[in-house]
């Protein structure tokens, strides 16, 4: 074994966190520093180091992905990791599966003082007890915390980000009023009740004195929320994945009476059906109706077009017929939405359920580059809006000059305009997502918070109620042909991607044979 550690090997070195938890013991900086003084004290030739910021339960990671890349080029004959869980905690036919691209290039794992031949049964047998450990680990840390969650909430003591109107005393350990945002709820409530107004009225008026704590601006679904959520009666109800309902009162000082929220609900029947003569139109909306969607091909707006009538809707992602016949270099992407439906209730329910799952359709885990390249992308934006302000200044002497007309100056000038603008987004979401990550705000809980009235999505929300929220909670999207990229802003006008796929069409077979 000795002479196998000390001989001169090529080595690329493998680092993998996966969430927030790992961090403190396993720091991507603290495996790398420790591998990269191992393989030098053992005289290796160091030829690449990959990281992932991904669970180790799945095996297609892009670290992982060059890793396995240079594996099968021969480009080096030991992978070097601190704990075999670095490399893997996968399933029975993905861990073969790696194990056969290493035992066929001869390619061994290393952890500091020890050496894994794959060739070798017993070194192997050992590494398949490993990655069968690491497994179980994996799913005894998830199971472990939700339990002692839902324990907690036995014990009558809660936990989690505390709700608008409160803040959490780290002395005392309690929930407390939060004098500067306490008059939103009394506000909200009397605006519903006595004055009979509407959501979008309410988020309307509440825009008018100020933003939400975060620095968004307040809509529908914020404002629903509020009027649902038992908390502020001072009731703490979670949903857990077992499904196991807890609820807790007292955990929250009240800031309406539980008569008051039994009022609220029964006003939401009352307007509910005062609509229902007109729910068979409303059952006909579809929920990405309120979403402005934009192709990933050509950039251009897709629209939510209904080929069924109203009796029967079959809706699907398309860009608009004007569209196409003015423009021939439009795409003709054309999406039936049967294939993407459940797959959106379904991420938001699993991204809902633990952060291990969210994992599957967003990055949780903040990069440790994110920073620095954030703020390169920063002053980039800056100057790209610097270099549209000047071409805007210079359109006037262009058009004294007699270079343009006084149509082409407009035409330019609304261009200008709409570069600016856009880039200006760009730049003030890049800020809020700086800002958000030097403060170390963004985390699953805030995703959870931000996402959690969704569940309700299928059985409290009429179809029309279920297109707002929809639309409040997903602005902006992405078509393309596999996939549908959600995006939400969840913290001072911060970006968060939800990636959802696109199943194969249904219909296709059906469309070949037509075609033959």
């Amino acid at each position: 074994m000795s002479e196998i550690l000390n001989a001169i090997l090529r080595v690329i070195i493998y680092i993998r966190v996966s969430t927030k938890l790992q961090e403190t013991k396993y720091s991507l900086s603290a495996q790398k520093e420790e591998l990269t003084k191992y393989a030098k004290d053992q005289g290796w030739n160091i030829v690449a180091t990959y990281r992932d910021i991904e669970s180790g339960g799945k095996l297609e990671k892009e670290g992982m992905d060059q890793l396995l890349n240079d594996v099968e080029e021969g480009k080096t004959d030991v992978v070097l990791v601190m704990d075999q869980d670095r490399l893997s905690r996968l399933d029975v036919a993905e861990w073969e599966f790696l194990k056969s691209t290493l035992r066929d290039n001869k390619v061994k794992i290393a952890e500091p003082g020890n050496m894994v031949d794959l060739d070798n049964e017993d070194d192997e047998f050992i590494s398949d007890i490993k990655n069968l450990i690491a497994r179980r680990e994996k799913r005894a840390v998830v199971k472990r915390m939700m339990r002692g969650k839902r324990q907690r909430m036995r014990d009558g003591k809660g936990w989690g980000k505390a709700p608008l109107g409160y803040i959490f005393n780290k002395e005392t350990k309690v929930y407390e009023i939060d004098d500067d945002w306490a008059w939103v709820i009394p506000t909200i409530d009397e605006m519903y009740l006595e004055k009979n107004m509407g959501m979008k009225a309410i988020a309307d008026k509440l825009n008018e004195v100020s933003k939400t704590p975060s620095g968004t601006h307040w809509n529908e679904t914020l404002v629903y929320r509020r009027l649902v959520s038992k908390a502020f009666h001072g009731v703490m109800e979670k949903n857990f994945a077992n499904g196991e309902t807890i609820a807790i009162s007292d955990i929250y000082p009240k800031l309406r009476t539980v008569e008051t929220w039994e009022e609220i609900q029964e006003e939401r029947e009352k307007r509910a059906k005062v609509y229902k003569a007109d729910q068979r139109q409303n059952d006909n909306i579809h929920m990405l109706r309120k979403t402005y969607i934009k192709c990933g091909m050509c950039n251009r707006k897709i629209h939510v077009a209904n080929h069924g009538g109203k009796t029967t809707p079959r809706y699907y992602l398309k860009h608009g017929r004007k569209l196409c016949l003015k423009d021939r270099s439009v795409c003709n992407i054309s999406i039936n939405t049967i294939r993407l439906d459940d797959n959106i209730i379904r991420a938001v329910k699993e991204i809902l359920t633990n952060e291990e799952l969210a994992k599957k359709y967003i990055m949780i885990d903040i990069d440790e580059e994110e920073i620095p390249k954030l703020k390169s992308q920063i002053k980039k934006s800056q100057k790209v809006i610097s270099q549209i302000e000047e071409k805007q200044d210079r359109l006037l002497d262009l058009y004294l000059n007699g270079v343009h007309s006084k149509e082409k100056l407009a035409e330019k000038d609304e261009e200008f305009k709409r570069q600016l603008d856009h880039q200006k987004k760009i730049y003030n979401q890049q800020k809020a997502k700086l800002e958000t990550l030097e403060k170390q705000e963004w985390n699953y809980d805030l995703l959870y918070q931000y996402l959690e009235i969704a569940e309700s999505m299928e059985y409290e929300l009429t179809p029309n109620e279920r297109v707002q929220m929809i639309g409040d909670l997903f602005p902006e999207a992405i078509l393309y042909e596999d996939r549908i990229v959600l995006i939400a802003e969840l913290h001072l006008g911060f970006p968060i991607e939800i990636e959802v796929k696109i199943d194969e069409d249904p219909y296709l077979w059906h469309h070949t044979k037509e075609m033959s």
